[in-house]
Formats: C-alpha cells, sequence, structure tokens
C-alpha cells in the first residue's frame, strides 16, 4: 500500500488544487499538508485524515485505504515488554486537533528528544499524550511504552520502576545501562505520566536520554523537568464558544461538545434549544473550559435541572475568590469544580469520601470497610460515591476495586486534612496492609501461593504509600515489618532494585526494634542482594544477621545465605558445613517449607561437591515435603535440579524427562523465570545430543524471559549449562551460534517451550 505522502499528493493533484487551497478546504494548516507530501511526517491525526479525505471526495474504498495510510498501520510490534503499550481509552478525544497536530511535528522531530506537556491536573495531558503517541507509534520501531508515575512518590524509585514497567531487567550494573542495553540505538517512544511530583528525578531521566541515543521521552506534568534538552508544550483549556454567535454553532466548540456527548450519556434523548443553549455555555464558562470540571458537571445532569446546576457553579466561583493567590488559577478552578462535586454529597458520604482518599492506587471493598468504616458495611457507601462519578470501580467478582482521579483524589486528601482526620486513617492504613503483607508471606510458600501473589500485586502501590509513611516518619519497627514481610513477593517477581531500596532505608532508621523484625529484613536484603549476583554486600548484610544470635531459625538463615554465596563463588566443599547445619537446625524445629528449601540447598552444594547419590536423595525428600505443603513453583525448582543430578550421572534420557517436567509445570504456573531455568536445562541436554543450534536458540529465549523480571541464572547451575554448551559453541562459528541465539530471543515463549519439549531431530539444525 502507498504511503500517506504519495496518496496525499496524488488525490490533491487528481482534482487539480494546490496546497494552499486543499488546507482552505479541509481546514487544516499548509504547513501539514506540505509535511505530509515531503514525507516529513508519515502519519496524520484520524480526524485530520477524516478532513482531508471529505476535501479530496475520495468514495468509501479510496477513503479507507487513505485513512489507514494516515494512520501508518504497517508498523511491526514493539520490542519492549509485555508490560508497555497504551492503555485503551474509552471515549473519543474531543477539540483537541490543533494540539495534537503540534505534538505530533514535535515527536516526529528527529531533534526533539524530551517533550513535556505542562498544565494544571484536569487539563487533559495524559489522554492528549496516549493521543499522540499512538499518532505517531508507526515510526518508532522500537516500540511505545506507557509508565504510570501517578502513585509513585520516591524520585528514587522513578528508573527501577520505568524499567519494570517496561520489562527490563535490572541485575546487571546500572539501571540506566541496563535499559540502554535493552532499547539499544532503535527509536523508542517512553511516554512518563504525572512527573510532578517527582522532579528530582529530572536529572536521571537526562541521564536515560544520554544512554539511549534512539530514545524519545514524553512527559505529562504539572512543572517542566528543567532539562536542556526539554521542549514544553503547553496545554491550554477547550476552545470556549465566542461572545456573540448562533446557537446551532454551538456544538462546534469544544468545550460545548465535551459536555453534551458526556451528558447525553446519562440523557441519552438530550436536545439544545436555544434556552438550553445558553445555559450549557454558561456552565462551560464557569468552568472555564477544563475538561475534567465539564465531565463531572456533565455527569450530574441526570440528578440537576441545567439551571439548577449552573447556579451551584455561581456558589463555588464566589468562594474560588477567596483561594490561595499563589495558585495557578485554572488550579483554583478545578479545585472549586472538585468542591462542587464534594458538596452534593451527604455528610456521611463526605467522611467516607475523605477517608478513601488515603488509599493509593485503589481499594477492596474489605480493605475500605477496615480502614474507613471499621465494624459496619463499605458497599452502600461506595456504590453511592460510584453512582456520582467520585469513585471508578473496575473488574470483577475477586477482582473487583475502586478508585478515585488524581485530582479528585488530591481534593480528598486535603479535607481530610482540614477536618483532622489524617493521623488516625493513615495508621488504620498502615496497620491494614502490614497485617495483609504478613499474613501473606507464609502463604507465598503453600498451595494458595498463586492467589497471594497476585492479591499483593493488585495492593503495591498501598504497600509502597505504607512504607514511605513509616520511613519518613521514622517508625523502623513499622518500616521494618512491612518491607521484611514483602521481600519474597519481590524476589520472584524481580523487583530487586526497589525492594532492597526499601529494605535499604528501613534499615537505616534509628532506634531500637524487636530483633526478629531486623533478622527478617537482613535475611531479605541479603537474599535480594544474592540474586543480583552482588555476594559481597549478601555476605556485609549476613554478618550482621548472624551477629544477632536471637534464635536457631535466624541463625539458620544467616548460614543458609553464608553457604549459598560460598557455593555461587564456586567453593562448594565450603558449602557443606554451613547448610548442613540448616538441615539439623529445620528438623529441629520441624518448619517443613524450611527444611525443605535448606535440604535443596544442601543438595545443590553436596550435588556440585560430586557426591552425586547423596545429592539425589536431599533433593528427593524435599520435592515430597513441597508436594505436601502445596508450593508448586519449588515442586518445579526441585525436578530441575533432580534432572541436572540425572546428566551428571550420564543418564541424558532421565535428564530429559525431568527438565521437561520442570518445564511444563513452570509454563503452568506462568512463572517466567521458571521457565527460563527450564530452557536453559535443556538447552544443556540437546546440547549434549548434539543438537546445538537449538541450545543456542533455546539459550537465547531464556535470556528474554529473564529481562522482565531482572532475574539471573543461578551462578552454580550457570557453570554447569556452559559446561554443555561450550562445545557446540565451539564447533559452530561464532557468526551462527550468535543468529541462533538472536533468532531465539525473538522467539515466542510459547514456541521455546515446544522447541525445547518436542526438538525437531531431523529439521533441528538448519
Amino acid at each position: 500500500m502507498a504511503g500517506i505522502d504519495a496518496l496525499l499528493k496524488e488525490h490533491r493533484s487528481a482534482i487539480g488544487l494546490t496546497q494552499e487551497e486543499l488546507a482552505e478546504r479541509a481546514g487544516v494548516s499548509t504547513r501539514t499538508i506540505s509535511d505530509v507530501e515531503r514525507s516529513l511526517r508519515t502519519t496524520i491525526y484520524r480526524d485530520t485524515a477524516r478532513r482531508l479525505a471529505g476535501a479530496l471526495g475520495l468514495d468509501d474504498e479510496r477513503r479507507r485505504e487513505f485513512e489507514d495510510a494516515a494512520r501508518g498501520r504497517t508498523a511491526g510490534p514493539s520490542d519492549l515488554g509485555p508490560a508497555t503499550g497504551l492503555p485503551p481509552q474509552p471515549t473519543r478525544l474531543i477539540g483537541r486537533e490543533r494540539e495534537l497536530e503540534v505534538l505530533v511535528i514535535a515527536l516526529e522531530d528527529p531533534d526533539v528528544r524530551l517533550l513535556t506537556l505542562t498544565g494544571p491536573g484536569g487539563i487533559g495531558k495524559t489522554r492528549l499524550a496516549i493521543e499522540a503517541a499512538g499518532a505517531v507509534q508507526g515510526g518508532f520501531p522500537g516500540g511505545v511504552g506507557f509508565v504510570s508515575l501517578a502513585a509513585t512518590a520516591d524520585p528514587e524509585l522513578v528508573l527501577p520502576i520505568v524499567a519494570h514497567t517496561l520489562g527490563i531487567g535490572t541485575s546487571h550494573g546500572s539501571i540506566v545501562e541496563a535499559i540502554a542495553r535493552r532499547l539499544g540505538d532503535a527509536r523508542t517512544l517512553v511516554l512518563l505520566d504525572t512527573f510532578e511530583h517527582l522532579l528530582d528525578a529530572g536529572p536521571a531521566v537526562g541521564a536515560l536520554l544520554g544512554a539511549c541515543p534512539g530514545l524519545v521521552v514524553l512527559v505529562t506534568s504539572r512543572e517542566t523537568l528543567r532539562l536542556r534538552a526539554e521542549r514544553e508544550v503547553a496545554i491550554p483549556p477547550l476552545e470556549l464558544p465566542p461572545e456573540t454567535g448562533e446557537s446551532s454553532d454551538l456544538e462546534r466548540s469544544p468545550a460545548i461538545a465535551l459536555f453534551l456527548e458526556r451528558a447525553r450519556a446519562v440523557i441519552p434523548d438530550l436536545e439544545l434549544d436555544h434556552e438550553l443553549a445558553a445555559v450549557v455555555t454558561e456552565i462551560c464558562r464557569r468552568l472555564n473550559g477544563l475538561p475534567l470540571a465539564i465531565e463531572l458537571a456533565a455527569a450530574r445532569a441526570k440528578h440537576l435541572p441545567f439551571k439548577a446546576l449552573r447556579d451551584q457553579l455561581e456558589h463555588r466561583l464566589r468562594v474560588l475568590t477567596g483561594g490561595a493567590r499563589d495558585l495557578p488559577p485554572r488550579q483554583q478552578t478545578m479545585r472549586d469544580t472538585v468542591a462542587w462535586s464534594y458538596d452534593l454529597l451527604s455528610t456521611e458520604e463526605q467522611k467516607l469520601f475523605r477517608m478513601l482518599s488515603v488509599f493509593a492506587g485503589g481499594w477492596t471493598l474489605d480493605a475500605a470497610a477496615a480502614v474507613c468504616v471499621p465494624g459496619r458495611d463499605a458497599l452502600a457507601g461506595i456504590s453511592a460515591l460510584v453512582d456520582k462519578s467520585v469513585v471508578v470501580v473496575s473488574g470483577a467478582g475477586d477482582e473487583h476495586r475502586y478508585r478515585m482521579l488524581d485530582v479528585i483524589h488530591e481534593y480528598g486528601e486535603e479535607q481530610r486534612d482540614a477536618h483532622g482526620e489524617t493521623g488516625g486513617i493513615e495508621r488504620r492504613h498502615t496497620e491494614y496492609f502490614v497485617a495483609l503483607a504478613e499474613r501473606a508471606e507464609p502463604e507465598l510458600g503453600g498451595a494458595d501461593q498463586t492467589m497471594w501473589y497476585r492479591r499483593l500485586g493488585a495492593e503495591v502501590d498501598n504497600m509502597r504509600a505504607a512504607l514511605r509513611r513509616s520511613i519518613r516518619s521514622g517508625d523502623r519497627t513499622v518500616a521494618l515489618r512491612l518491607s521484611g514481610a514483602l521481600w519474597q513477593y519481590w524476589r520472584p517477581h524481580g523487583d530487586f532494585a526497589e525492594g532492597r531500596e526499601w529494605l535499604r532505608q528501613a534499615l537505616e532508621l534509628s532506634g531500637e526494634s524487636p530483633m526478629p523484625v531486623v533478622a527478617k529484613a537482613l535475611w531479605g536484603a541479603a537474599w535480594l542482594a544474592y540474586h543480583q549476583g552482588d555476594y559481597d554486600n549478601a555476605e556485609r548484610l549476613d554478618r550482621l544477621l548472624l551477629a544477632l544470635r536471637v534464635d536457631e531459625i535466624i541463625r539458620r538463615n544467616g548460614l543458609t545465605i553464608q553457604g549459598m554465596v560460598a557455593l555461587a563463588r564456586g567453593f562448594a566443599a565450603e558449602a557443606l558445613d554451613p547448610l548442613r547445619e540448616c538441615v539439623s537446625i529445620c528438623r529441629a524445629s520441624g518448619g517443613r517449607w524450611l527444611l525443605a528449601t535448606s535440604l535443596l540447598n544442601l543438595g545443590c552444594a553436596t550435588m556440585h561437591a560430586g557426591h552425586l547419590e547423596d545429592a539425589r536423595a536431599m533433593f528427593e525428600e524435599a520435592h515430597g515435603v513441597y508436594r505436601e505443603i502445596g508450593d508448586e513453583h519449588f515442586s518445579a525448582r526441585l525436578l530441575a535440579q533432580l534432572g541436572y543430578a540425572a546428566l551428571l550421572r550420564g543418564d541424558a534420557q532421565a535428564a530429559r524427562s525431568l527438565m521437561s517436567s520442570s518445564l511444563r509445570a513452570f509454563a503452568d504456573l506462568g512463572d517466567k523465570s521458571g521457565i527460563a531455568e527450564g530452557l536453559e536445562g535443556l538447552a544443556a541436554i540437546h546440547a549434549l545430543e548434539g543438537l546445538g543450534e537449538l541450545a543456542a536458540r533455546l539459550t537465547g529465549a531464556a535470556e528474554t524471559l529473564r529481562e522482565p523480571t531482572g532475574s539471573r541464572p543461578m551462578a552454580f547451575d550457570w557453570v554447569m549449562i556452559e559446561r554443555y554448551l561450550a562445545e557446540p559453541r565451539a564447533s559452530m562459528k561464532q557468526e551462527a551460534w550468535n543468529a541462533a541465539v538472536k533468532e531465539g530471543r525473538e522467539a515466542s515463549p510459547d514456541a521455546a517451550i515446544r522447541d525445547a519439549l518436542e526438538p525437531d531431530t531431523d529439521g533441528g539444525e538448519r
């Protein structure tokens, strides 16, 4: 299909119009037509494309071809991780053609690396940014990613969250280097949404741009980042109708069009006569054309006559004049608009609204009942707030969650502070989520682990809020309890950088805390460091842990770190004594999960020390315990270690069977790190069987799977895998090996699993 540049020039020439004449007829700028025909722009916003198609007089078939070309629909899939992509929008964008055109031109300019949309809350920065990113995505072969920072308050966490959201692992080197390695030179667009409270992270964004030559960053913020590469686009309110004009022309005003579309969602048969047109115009004027204010007002159309609605706004505007003078006028208007919505609530609903503003990233009905209305039913009150468009509901069944829009949430916080309610509700919020994390912790190793991982994932922003609050207030014990309970959630999710940062801050707080609480946090911090290959810090933290001497289980945890670091460094014999003591402690204490894990660890050291039969016995005992308590993840991991033991015994058939069973189990669980382990193990087996190219492809597929989680192979496993990969790597030309690894990296996980489990022994070596 021809590009939009050729099609536009062809159709314009066919009807004998100049660029200026077509621009006037379509109601677009001559610059737009000129840039498209000179191939300076590869996409056009859909409304502009429709106007041009109409002005060119295209029939239905040619119109579809023209509009498809205008949107650049031939672009390939994003290279970014599965968490990226633009969130779908439930309604069409109204009245932003001019601003969108400016943004598209800027984003297609190769000299623009950082573009910041500024404006007050509720102006529509996020909506406009998403639309602009979608319009230009065909020009970014590296992909388009969306990163929401609304629930993030610590600037130091911006890059870890960006990396995690984009599916980029951070287990090697700095986060900037990890992102740069993943993105390479590909032209890539990343949208950082809601940045105004994280301005101290601006230099980190600058460093990222310096390290990634193909990266373009689109930011929404109430303030600029103040970086040299930055270009600012200030987003104005929606255009209002002129002071004089016919009512029939009013719907051409973006502000009026937005109000009517939203009002017709609740009053489908709404017709705009002369009298109503005057009232609607006055409503939009008193809202200063702010999109969110207009939407909130329109949502009340089913509750109030339009004249009463207008009168409510008159009252609110009088309150506005007494607001703080150091606030931007539009922010004052937005606060007043939200206050108007708040004032329509009953006294009881207002209090619930203030209480609910303590949540970050949404909440469940159970959480609202426990934190906001202890001992009472929260459903009726929340349902009323949903009906009045103060609260948004999403999901269904067990996934049912509620949230507030950001500006409404901010207003709720202000009102809560003004009523002196913040201290009490924040304490209850923190207590609830500490209790939830501590309740979840033992379940992460049991039969319901999948449900608990999912539940903690849904509450990650609330957990961050509770952590941030406890650290800022200097409550060391609460910070240690919460971070210590969460580290086993962070580990399989690959959130090593974030988890280590929270644990570091909690451990560095001054004050006395119960030794078991300190010990658990040290244990978690050491393990997260270990999984990132930071063995020096793991040892340092472990020395602190062993020095506590609180009880035998804490000693077991410290000895585990000690032994596993020795094993990772290649000293299997030195790892045996501490890991044997761990097993003895667990047999005496009766802790089944800890016993199984200690047997697994000791089995690994024993195997690498050359005692294969002893190791197999330990693995089989541990596997039985894991199956008994229902830990499917570690059951699958045990099968892999049994496979390695069989491989070292020379029983390739048994090794393949065990490794295949492990991979199937991890695939059923959706455990990407586990799938990577299985692919790596089977790569070693296939290398032994002479399928070198397949081994290389599986190695590449495992690398891709590890990146989103930030995981890495256990050092002692990788030494063994490398032993088997060495022969095909040496026998194949380096170029051929690298090409096969690259092919594996680009394969889908399902395809890689199929190749690993059912190798094409006839056609596998292409």
